[in-house]
């Protein structure tokens, strides 16, 4: 039950009371002719129906006032026609109501009026020198203690249910509260999102374990202290984020970059949302961020798959439309090479290095173009590396390059593919690490087991790449090589995806270049 409709009942419960008393007075004058006081009653019994009439267009608080302050009224008039002073306690019967409704201020000014009231009766009307009968004292003892049985009985009557509906309301209210208190509390604690809870200056408030977990700040080293899970270079954009929470603005499902406590980097997708109080202002900003550096990765795999079909749809047709004219210019050429007296020899030669080579772009632009299976084989890694290391040995001592490898515990590596295609991949990445040095430099290879795959890693400390370069590599025909056909690195994520792996190529512009190839190890 509303608490306004618990004032409208003690109003109405009160407001028939002093009626009741009016009339009882008035009953009281017609029974015993002793009782003087005829303007009391008659007074109460006007204000009764006109505070009853005026109800329903007073509020609640303006009528019990308007109710108090009449019964002080009435028994002041009572107090002067009265016969006794006993009439005098009749006062603490508004003070009573007061009492029971709650009202300070009421009894506050109701006490102040009574005081200066009494004062008024004793040294102006004389009410402790009047000699009433003892009829006239028994009669107003008895009615004054009627009237206060009446205020306590219906008022305990009325309202003890009342007040026990509310008290259980209030207890479930109370135990719902709680309830809901840990059930979010136990969604903070449990959730996989990671969430963070600052304060108007930025300090943390409240972390969840997976913040600690994505993140690397424990609870205990991060309250009340200010972290930044952002690299550097976006301090100014989250300083200006932080300025738009504050004046409630909300940022849903935004793709960044933020860092770890280590320094490390990951692509992250956050919600930024301002906390308010009651009176709408904020209090505190909030953060939910999810990392989706696997999604991002799985993305940049689908585009690469898309690049890697379109390209195989064009080499299919390309190839059959280019090597039909190439065979009959070939075929000629070689007739006027058969000719040693023709005046054009260097030419038809070039003609012929030129076609042999446009040859080979073809030839690497069909890999993509074949069924994706290969012709799987066991071999052994290791086997295939000294090989292939073998054939660039004399490059490698014509240039001063410094060789080395490290191969884990492993007695051999054992792989399940095929194995040329492999073989053309190595090759593609040890002849881009020794195109990149100029003179002399290193070349390390380092082979090692990671979860049921072997990763082959070849790192080498020639020019490297910058970052929009190296965005470009799986590009069909984007090189930046001077022969280059822009085919390689994309013909040979390719075959390295067919065999259910990945490569991964990180670089740096003047610090060299690490080509990481990761393949299932059976």
């Amino acid at each position: 039950m509303k608490l306004t409709n618990s004032t409208s009942q003690k109003n109405l419960l009160f407001l028939h009371i002093f009626g009741f008393a009016s009339i009882l007075h008035i009953i009281l004058n017609i029974i015993f002719s002793f009782n003087a006081a005829v303007f009391a009653p008659i007074s109460g019994l006007v204000i009764y129906i006109t505070l009853l009439f005026l109800k329903a267009r007073l509020s609640e608080h303006l009528l019990r006032s308007l109710l108090l302050y009449a019964m002080n009224i009435y028994l002041f008039i009572l107090n002067i026609e009265s016969l006794s002073a006993v009439t005098l306690v009749y006062f603490a019967v508004p003070l009573l109501v007061a009492a029971l409704s709650d009202e300070l201020r009421a009894i506050s000014v109701l006490s102040a009026a009574t005081v200066l009231e009494v004062i008024v009766l004793i040294f102006f009307f004389g009410q402790l020198e009047r000699t009433p009968s003892f009829q006239y004292n028994h009669l107003s003892i008895l009615t004054f203690l009627l009237i206060i049985m009446l205020l306590t009985f219906f008022h305990t009557f009325y309202f003890s249910r009342l007040w026990q509906q509310m008290q259980e309301r209030n207890k479930s209210m109370e135990e719902a509260l709680i309830s809901r208190e840990g059930y979010l509390q136990l969604f903070f604690e449990t959730a996989k999102d990671a969430m963070a809870v600052f304060d108007t200056d930025n300090r943390v408030i409240a972390i969840n374990p997976a913040f600690e977990k994505l993140y690397g700040w424990s609870a205990e080293e991060s309250y009340g202290k200010k972290i930044k899970p952002y690299p550097q270079e976006k301090e100014e954009l989250a300083d200006l984020q932080a300025l738009e929470l504050l004046k409630g603005k909300s940022f849903n499902l935004l793709d960044t970059v933020d860092m770890k406590k280590d320094g490390t980097k990951f692509h992250t997708q956050i919600t930024l949302s301002p906390i308010f109080d009651k009176k709408g202002n904020v209090i505190a900003t909030s953060v939910i961020s999810r990392d989706i550096t696997y999604q991002k990765e799985s993305e940049q795999l689908i585009l690469q798959s898309e690049k890697l079909k379109l390209a195989g749809e064009i080499a299919a047709g390309v190839a059959h439309e280019i090597r039909n004219p190439m065979t009959v210019i070939s075929g000629f050429v070689q007739l006027m090479q058969q000719d040693h007296n023709h005046p054009y020899k260097q030419y038809t030669e070039l003609i012929h290095s030129e076609l042999e080579r446009i040859d080979l772009i073809i030839s690497e632009f069909l890999v993509l173009a074949k069924p994706q299976a290969p012709s799987i084989k066991q071999f052994s890694l290791r086997k295939l590396i000294d090989n292939i290391t073998l054939l660039f040995s004399s490059e490698f001592n014509l240039k001063g390059i410094v060789y080395t490898e490290v191969w884990s515990d492993e007695p051999d590596y054992i792989l399940n593919g095929e194995q040329h295609s492999l073989k053309q991949v190595f090759i593609n990445l040890f002849k881009n690490a020794v195109e990149s040095i100029d003179r002399t430099g290193k070349v390390h290879l380092t082979v090692s087991l990671t979860d049921e795959k072997v990763s082959i890693r070849i790192t080498d400390n020639g020019s490297g790449m910058p970052p929009e370069n190296l965005k470009r590599i799986y590009e069909p025909f984007y090189t930046t090589k001077e022969n280059g056909t822009g085919l390689g690195l994309l013909i040979s994520q390719k075959i390295i995806q067919d065999h259910g792996g990945a490569l991964n190529i990180t670089s740096e512009s003047d610090k060299g270049t690490s080509a990481e190839v990761v393949l299932p190890k059976k």
